[in-house]
């Protein structure tokens, strides 16, 4: 059976079966993203990297498995679109780089990491193709789609590993950092307040102007718009209250019957090194004689079958998607009957086959689902219908509240809002495409309704400016009392900055300074300590060193206060642990690195094009 599942490779993909055995690259960190549907871009290929084809086929099924998988919510699958895209991309330079150089993973090899992963053997440690195939089947792959992805993954771990194995770390370096890594410091620290001043802060009307003046980039305002749009939303639209036709749902639960899965049994007959194919045929022919006359099936497969694995079941395959045992077996399980027994040759076997049921509830279960599609779909049909009325009226009309009556939607309208859309409410601004539309020309200055912008699948939405204002500098007046608080605060940390200075000149002169309370702080690392403040911490370290025995002394500005520092003593003896922790971080980090230069740069050389 493993012969069989690698003579079949030909397809490509399985994500979830390549992590489920660990088998993630750091060249492919974006490929668990998600999802590509309808972009619109025309022709089979999404892009070509050096003359080979990424096909629209291939994007769309890697996304459709991460969203099946739960990697990535649906809703986020057009954010990611270009992420997907970019990680295939990247797959297929890593890809001809690695074949390019010589390097290759074989079906041996292959084979045998198959055998030897637990996750594919049964309780007694040993292979089970059952059991792949389930946990493939139960994944929505086929084994040859599993096989040639986990061979171009190899070959990238193979070019991977070629770029760590240049990696290094000098021992002089790693010591060094450890010594800055794992520094302690016992410091004393005094924060100035407003009481370390000696007089109040007061700034007349000139200061205030002349502060605003050297000071007006603060007080800029952007160019700004005010604007009115209608939105379509697919699930806000009214539900249909057209009945539902039972002819039309018996046709579509006809239809998912048609395609659902088949419970299936199996009695495989092998011919090639035991028997030969007339031979082989011959033991089909009494295997079909003694059903028709009546031979149960499970039993035949315990005396027949060539698979060890479902004769021991009777034959069971349980429930069999398509694609797990190529075309002629999936036409034979699709065209037979529940009950009905076939008989398919491919590859060395013969399957004596039997259809045991469909995988799918009765009618009169699924009833209620089906009408909820139905519903659907017109409610796709009527959304569409909307969308190409809006599209179409918007276009010609001067403005937007005629096109909203006539289409029964709403008409929104927003105060001043700037490219940004930083100061609104209005969530819908804040999306992509929104605020870059209502700025171009043929909005912004030509007085245009936009196109409409996809906000998802299920969402249009037409903007048009009512009003604009360019950008400029905010009057004094209307502004004075923003002025007055940035330029008070400004000479607040000026004055405390003087006063920082003037305790560090005394200090650095022996002198003790009036009215300075220390708080200490003892054997303190970067990842801090007690109850100090990270940003108190981080300051402490910027002090310089003290010379031999003596103290040093500096101010920092921590959290918008001057805090004045007495570096007491600083210490660094990290133990061999730590050493070595920090120099396997060191060379993860240059590892990484590496591989992110090189595969930067064959991305960077190579002729990608983007269809």
């Amino acid at each position: 059976m493993l012969q069989q599942i690698r003579d079949r490779a030909q397809g490509w993909g399985a994500k979830i079966i390549v992590a489920l055995i660990a088998l993630t690259f750091t060249f492919f960190g974006a490929e668990s993203l998600v999802s590509y549907f309808g972009s619109g871009a025309s022709g089979n290929n999404a892009a070509t990297v050096n003359g080979e084809s990424i096909s629209r086929q291939t994007l769309q099924t890697e996304v459709s498995r991460a969203i099946r998988s739960g990697r990535v919510p649906p809703d986020q699958q057009e954010q990611a679109q270009q992420a997907i895209l970019d990680s295939l991309i990247t797959r297929e330079v890593v890809d001809q780089y690695a074949r390019e150089g010589g390097m290759a993973f074989t079906d041996r090899q292959l084979d045998q990491m198959l055998v030897n992963r637990q996750e594919f053997q049964d309780s007694q440690g040993r292979f089970s193709a059952e059991i792949f195939r389930n946990r493939l089947n139960s994944a929505g792959f086929t084994p040859d789609a599993f096989r040639q992805q986990l061979q171009e993954d190899m070959l990238a771990q193979q070019l991977q590993n070629g770029l760590i194995a240049a990696t290094f770390v000098l021992p002089s370096e790693a010591k060094q950092l450890a010594a800055l890594r794992f520094q302690q410091r016992s410091f004393r620290y005094t924060r100035l307040t407003d009481a370390d001043l000696q007089q109040p802060i007061e700034l007349d009307e000139q200061q205030l102007r002349d502060w605003y003046q050297s000071h007006q980039q603060q007080f800029q305002r952007p160019e700004q718009v005010q604007l009115a749009w209608i939105e379509l939303n697919r699930n806000q639209l009214p539900q249909s209250d057209q009945s539902i036709d039972e002819a039309q749902l018996q046709q579509l639960y006809d239809q998912r019957r048609a395609n659902a899965p088949r419970q299936v049994s199996d009695i495989i007959v092998r011919y090639g090194d035991q028997r030969s194919r007339e031979e082989a045929q011959a033991r089909v022919e009494e295997i079909r004689s003694r059903l028709a006359n009546g031979a149960d099936f499970a039993e035949l497969a315990r005396e027949y079958s060539d698979d060890p694995s479902t004769a021991s079941r009777g034959g069971s395959l349980g429930t069999v998607n398509e694609g797990i045992f190529g075309n002629a077996f999936d036409q034979a399980v699709n065209s037979t009957a529940p009950g009905d027994v076939a008989t398919v040759e491919d590859d060395g076997y013969f399957h004596v086959l039997r259809v045991d049921g469909i995988d799918i509830p009765p009618f009169d279960q699924m009833r209620d689902e089906l009408a909820a599609e139905v519903r659907q779909q017109r409610s796709g049909e009527r959304f569409q219908q909307l969308a190409q009325q809006l599209s179409d009226q918007s276009f010609s009309a001067d403005d937007l509240q005629s096109v909203a009556d006539n289409l029964g939607l709403e008409l929104h309208r927003s105060g001043w809002v700037d490219r940004n859309a930083d100061d609104t409410d209005q969530k819908i601004l804040t999306e992509p495409g929104v605020m870059e539309a209502a700025f171009s020309n043929e909005v912004l200055n030509d007085g245009y309704n936009s196109e409409p912008i996809e906000l998802g699948d299920d969402r249009r939405v037409v903007l048009r400016v009512l009003d604009h204002r360019e950008a400029t500098t905010l009057a004094f007046d209307e502004v004075r009392d923003q002025v007055r608080q940035a330029a008070l605060e400004s000479r607040r940390q000026q004055l405390l900055a003087q006063r920082a200075d003037d305790i560090v000149s005394q200090l650095r002169q022996g002198d003790t300074p009036a009215g300075v309370e220390w708080s200490e702080a003892q054997n303190i690392t970067r990842d801090g300590g007690g109850d100090l403040p990270a940003a108190l911490v981080s300051a402490a370290f910027t002090i310089a060193h003290p010379q031999g025995e003596g103290t040093s002394f500096g101010h920092q500005v921590v959290n918008g206060d001057q805090v004045v520092f007495a570096i007491d003593s600083v210490s660094a003896d990290p133990s061999d642990q730590q050493l070595a922790n920090l120099t396997e971080q060191l060379w993860n980090l240059r590892s990484r690195e590496n591989v992110s230069d090189v595969t930067g740069a064959l991305r960077n050389e190579a002729d990608i094009s983007r269809q």
